[in-house]
């Protein structure tokens, strides 16, 4: 296989406009042109596992799972793509470049590849660019903010460019226009419209259910030449006895099940990995119980989360730390260290890391809020217990977190009943409007914090997990860093809003959810990702592996094989 970078994908570029501005990168990407000579598809079938079931939504739905997501950047053109690490990467193919050429306003150029076609014949063309805007401007969601930042597009007079003018900044610009779909696609979550929707990709659907997808190699997608020919993506979780199969799965949880399953089969490996999830506690800012930061400040310390870690991952080679921050995962870049403040005790003020766990501070915190303890448990003045409604999220892991933090609360003094939500987003909706008081789910991080942050901006979506909080000072943070173009200054603010956060306990992060992949001896490439669409989108550079060729097992993390 080609190596990362050489024929496939451009990195980002500085784009020099004949200025020079302080403090800011101008971004932007070319791609390379493609290689001489027909393109020669390898004539093998991939085999990839990922968590299913699998949906036909687009990605502008609220209801895109992350798999949704990934699989589209295989069968749709985007601006940028998700390396391993969630940096961004220049894909080429449809958008041969995009290039921001201002600040004041910001202005971006998106240029499209000539004699491109969709699958059904239909020329891709910057009117596709221009429709995808409106359709993206008009959706009330997360996947819509930017879009609605754009106050015009302008084609230019060859029709092979269009030009972006920003009435707002929106510094996360190249997250956009990313699986665009063709002009006039019907759009629904059925999985069956995936066949009969246009494809643009270095794959083209064949066929799709709830637990299938076959994508075959796209010809006309030169960059990608020597990819696999043939991809069949199932959301089965067992592994294929023959090790003669080319074959990778990714788990998005790891889990003991998983590395026993690996070890009675030799002929594969595997790797853990953190990964873009963060199993939280969010706390009701206006429940008549945890709308007082005192009583989340408590709630937050009778927990000691390194017991929470242990129970659910303490018998792998590979376990998550505690959190130090509720927007960031833990392999992020920004990935804060920890800070410290001042809470009272008993005798005197002590310093103490609101991301690290102090019982006895809560212990002194819940007497000076006129609670006692006796055989019962926690009672206030009035006789009363301390009781709270815990939500938790719909999937295995959101329960098994949830008991332990129950069984501890519990066995503190502190009673429990327990809710199941449907979904991550219901769970936070119950939260944020006070029908629990504390709810654990699973929140998604990107390669920004603004998808995190969102949650308490001024105008949260439902798919950005609303918290219920409505601060201006964070606002002003959220809509300062969200329009500043300069990375470093950026995560200064985005660092800010995340200690305000902590600070205020509106969130408690339980630790960054690590996943796990394993891959067949005869494959080459395969690396580990901080996201699942950071690990789908490097799979057109993943090869066999010729017999002098060794696999590398070398991560940040543990592997084992």
């Amino acid at each position: 296989m080609i190596p990362r970078g050489s024929g496939r994908r451009a990195g980002l570029i500085i784009v020099l406009t004949g200025v020079l501005i302080a403090a800011v990168t101008l971004l932007a990407y070319r791609s390379p042109a493609p290689p001489k000579g027909p393109a020669n598809p390898a004539t093998s079938t991939l085999n990839v596992a990922l968590p299913g079931p699998f949906n036909g939504c687009s990605v502008l739905s609220p209801a895109a799972t992350a798999t949704t997501s990934a699989i589209l950047d295989l069968i749709r053109p985007s601006a940028f793509l998700t390396g391993p690490t969630n940096v961004l990467y220049g894909e080429g193919g449809a958008i041969v470049s995009a290039e921001l050429i201002s600040l004041h306003p910001e202005t971006v150029v998106y240029t499209v590849a000539k004699d491109m076609t969709w699958s059904n014949g239909q020329p891709f063309q910057v009117s596709d660019l221009i429709d995808w805007w409106h359709s993206a401007r008009s959706v009330l969601s997360i996947n819509g903010d930017g879009y609605r930042d754009i106050s015009s597009m302008v084609v230019n007079k060859t029709g092979t460019s269009v030009t972006a003018t920003f009435s707002t900044d929106f510094a996360d610009w190249n997250l956009l226009f990313r699986d665009v779909e063709a002009r006039g696609t019907t759009r629904s979550c059925r999985i069956t419209q995936l066949r009969s929707q246009p494809s643009l990709g270095p794959y083209r659907v064949q066929g799709a259910s709830t637990s299938r997808i076959v994508l075959i190699s796209n010809p006309e997608w030169t960059i990608d030449y020597n990819r696999f020919h043939r991809v069949i993506i199932t959301s089965s979780t067992a592994l294929p006895t023959s090790g003669s199969k080319y074959f990778v799965k990714y788990a998005a949880v790891a889990s003991p099940a998983l590395v026993s399953d690996l070890v009675a089969h030799p002929r594969y490996l595997g790797e853990f990995s953190d990964s873009s999830n963060i199993e939280e506690l969010t706390y009701s800012p206006v429940s008549n119980l945890t709308r007082h930061a005192a009583v989340r400040t408590a709630l937050s310390w009778l927990l000691k989360r390194k017991n929470i870690l242990t129970s659910l991952f303490g018998g792998l080679t590979f376990s998550p730390s505690v959190p130090t921050s509720a927007l960031f995962s833990q392999g992020q870049t920004d990935y804060p260290l920890p800070k410290t403040t001042v809470v009272p005790t008993a005798d005197n003020a002590t310093l103490v890391d609101p991301s690290q766990d102090c019982r006895a501070c809560a212990q002194t915190i819940l007497h000076h809020l006129g609670y006692s303890y006796d055989a019962a448990g926690w009672h206030s003045a009035t006789g009363a217990p301390l009781h709270l409604t815990l939500a938790q999220g719909p999937t295995t892991l959101d329960h098994a977190t949830a008991r332990l933090v129950a069984q501890q609360w519990r066995s503190q003094g502190v009673r429990v009943t327990m809710r199941t939500a449907a979904s991550d987003d219901q769970a936070a909706f119950l939260a944020s409007t006070g029908a629990v008081d504390v709810a654990v789910f699973d929140r998604p991080t990107s390669t920004t914090a603004w998808v995190s942050a969102r949650s308490w901006g001024q105008t949260p979506y439902i798919d950005s997990y609303p918290s219920g909080v409505r601060s201006i000072a964070v606002n002003e943070l959220f809509t300062l860093a969200q329009g500043t173009f300069n990375p470093a200054t950026a995560a200064l603010t985005w660092l800010e809003i995340d200690h305000t956060i902590l600070a205020n306990f509106w969130v408690r992060p339980l630790y960054t959810v690590p996943s796990f992949i394993t891959w067949s001896n005869p494959m080459a490439n395969v690396e580990s990702a901080l996201s699942l669409s950071g690990f789908i989108d490097q799979l057109t550079n993943w090869g066999i592996a010729t017999p002098s060729t060794t696999t590398t097992l070398g991560t940040s993390t543990s592997p084992i094989g």
